[in-house]
This record gives structure tokens, sequence and C-alpha cells, in this order.
């Protein structure tokens, strides 16, 4: 049997409440999405290492890192370089006799095999790559063609991404900047130190997914 109201103060409270239990369910669904949408990017993330696994790190990687070490040992990568996975990125630390002579912005012949099986691994990965040049901080000698570290790093940086170019690395993907002596991993009060902040470091970025 309907109910009939005397007041219109009821009437409205009623309606009120009506309201209120409607915003409280609007909420309960807007969180069982989100959860669901959670649990889907949780599977999403689970099914591309298992992708990445396959086919080489395709669309992201931090998850599995002994699938990452793997494939970069099976290139030799790990042998001349310091290899740091992370959950944003693969960061692959060259000293600086690995790759230059002291100085030098021009890359050593006897680094070319190993950045030319670097390159294999890059190829097929859709990420972005960085590739960062880092100095100590002592000044430039008075015959050096680069007037600071900046420009030496920066140089430095720019040769490895032009070899990569070479190597049909996509160049839409690789970006190159210096660090000049500004980010130093240790003190450069001795000369381990100074070793260590002379260095490339490229960086895999992880894809957002």
């Amino acid at each position: 049997m309907p109910r009939f109201y005397e007041r219109e103060d009821e009437l409205e409270n009623e309606l009120n409440r009506g309201a209120l239990w409607a915003i409280t369910y609007g909420d309960m669904m807007s969180y069982l999405m989100i959860f669901f949408l959670i649990l889907f990017a949780l599977f999403a993330s689970k099914d591309a290492v298992s992708q990445f696994a396959v086919k080489g790190m395709e669309e992201t990687f931090g998850q599995d890192t002994q699938v990452t070490r793997e494939i970069f040992s099976k290139h030799g990568i790990q042998q001349i370089a310091k290899v740091e996975i992370s959950a944003n990125k693969i960061n692959i630390k060259f000293s600086e006799p690995v790759l230059f002579e002291p100085g030098s912005d021009r890359l050593k012949k006897s680094s070319l095999p190993h950045l030319r099986k670097l390159a294999k691994v890059l190829i097929d990965l859709p990420n972005p790559i960085q590739i960062e040049g880092h100095t100590d901080n002592r000044p430039m000698g008075r015959h050096s063609k680069f007037k600071t570290n900046w420009e030496l790093s920066a140089a430095r940086a720019f040769s490895v991404l032009k070899y990569f170019v070479s190597q049909r690395v996509a160049p839409e993907k690789l970006s190159a900047v210096g660090y000049g002596e500004f980010k130093p991993l240790k003190s450069n009060d001795m000369p381990e130190g100074r070793s260590a902040n002379r260095r490339i470091e490229i960086n895999i970025i992880r894809h957002e997914i």
C-alpha cells in the first residue's frame, strides 16, 4: 500500500535517504571497478613478463631479474659492464677504460665488439634508451679540444648513440646526455673514486603498463 506523507519535509527527507543510498552504491561500484582494473594490470604485467622471457624484454622488466640477467650474460655484457636492475630501468655502467682513452670521445676499437653485442639486444626492444656521459672533476688539459668536462661527457654519450644507430638501433628511441662531474658515484678525492666517476651509463627505461 503506498505511503502518503502529511508534510512536504517528510517526503524530502525520504528522498534524501534514497539519494544517499544511491551515492553509496555508486561509490561501491567505482571501488569494485578500480579493484578489477588493478587485478587486470597485475595479470597483464605477469603476461608481459612471460612474453619478455620469450622475445627478449619486449614490454617490461624488473619482475623477473633472472631472465634479464641471463639475456645479458648470453651476450657477455656483464663481463665488461656492471648491470643493475630496478623497478623502472636496467642500468648498464661502462667504466672509462672500456670504451674510451682518457680525455677522448672516440670509441676504442677494442670496445666495438662489446657494443655490437649490446646493440643486438637493444634492436628488438621498444623501450626508450638513454645514454649518459659522466666524468671526474679534474679540469681539462690545455691541449684538449673540450673546454669542460660537461662537453667531454656529452660527446662521449653521443659517440655511443651514433654507434648504436650504425648498428640499426632505432634512433627515435635513443637519447644522449652529458652530466660532466655533477653526478659522481664516489668522492673525487682519491684515484679510485675518480675512476669510478668516469663512466658511460646506458639506461633501458621500463615501459609503463
